[in-house]
């Protein structure tokens, strides 16, 4: 009946029986070059093969090296291939909506999914303050400051004020109570007052503030505590209270945001490396992952 059937297609079909002929010799040449092939790992379904990665390799590298780079290579789509299936078999389809980019990127956006909705699950959010201290003992030579910063308080008031000699007055005193005397004359009349005695700022901020930048900061907190100056309408003051110089370790507080990302981003990588390490080594268990060289 088959053979009926055969001779059927070759008497009344001519083009049909062509296009069988070059199917089989497709199919046949596909078998022939896949046995003819070197394979250098599987994993799942997937199979990486040595022609697939020779043009990575220099003509002019000796045996030794071109076998390291080969085994680089593997180990690499290896584990890249097995995170990726579990990044396909975890995600929706809607989060693998995705083909119309190159498979390469394809591959890359699904796995970077995937363990992000991983760090969803599995990450602590929250830095503690001992971990931000030990942080900054530890690596304090890493916080260095680029520009002076200063703890200050400044006043802007009109030069025609009634009480700028009394305010210049308790300004240039000294004594040990003379801000809070000068807190209380500018509420009453001052044009602007900014309070930094709480918290660092960088000295830019002042210089915002003033008519003329400070020149040579470094020297100028070196030997005083006051700065006073004037346009054609307003006096300006500052008062400080503590100051570091430039190249100076930066202060804890100020830091503290800075080591926090730092120690977010450790945590993250650690949960990372873990979960590939998780995936790769239990699909080695299954034996999902087969090696093909030494």
């Amino acid at each position: 009946m088959k053979l009926g059937l055969f001779r059927y297609i070759i008497v009344t079909n001519i083009p049909k029986l062509r296009l069988i002929v070059l199917i089989v010799i497709t199919v046949l040449f596909s078998c022939k070059e896949e046995e003819t092939r070197t394979k250098l790992a599987q994993v799942h379904d997937k199979v990486l093969y040595l022609e697939d990665i020779a043009d990575i390799i220099p003509e002019d590298v000796s045996r030794e090296d071109s076998l390291i780079i080969i085994k680089n290579k593997t180990d690499l789509w290896v584990r890249k291939q097995s995170i990726l299936k579990r990044a396909e078999l975890n995600l929706s389809d809607e989060q693998k909506d995705i083909e119309e980019i190159v498979q390469d990127y394809r591959a890359s956006l699904l796995i970077e999914k995937y363990k992000q909705e991983y760090l969803k699950q599995e990450i602590d959010t929250v830095i503690q303050e001992n971990e931000v201290e030990a942080y900054y003992s530890d690596f304090r030579e890493s916080f260095k400051l680029n520009q002076e910063i200063v703890k200050a308080s400044f006043f802007k008031l009109k030069t025609n004020d009634n009480n700028i000699n009394e305010f210049k007055k308790v300004f240039n005193s000294g004594n040990k109570d003379a801000l809070e005397k000068m807190n209380d004359i500018a509420l009453e009349s001052a044009e602007k007052i900014e309070n930094f005695q709480n918290s660092w700022i960088d000295i830019t901020v002042l210089n915002d503030l003033l008519p003329k930048e400070i020149i040579n900061a470094e020297s100028f907190l070196k030997v005083s505590r006051r700065l006073e100056t004037r346009d054609k309408d307003f006096y300006y003051f500052v008062f400080f209270n503590d100051y570091l110089l430039k190249g100076e370790t930066m202060p804890l507080d100020l830091a503290k945001e800075r080591i926090k990302i730092i120690l977010m981003n450790k945590r993250k990588s650690n949960i990372l490396n873990e979960l590939e390490m998780k995936i790769y080594q239990n699909d080695i268990k299954n034996g999902n992952i087969k090696l093909f060289i030494d």
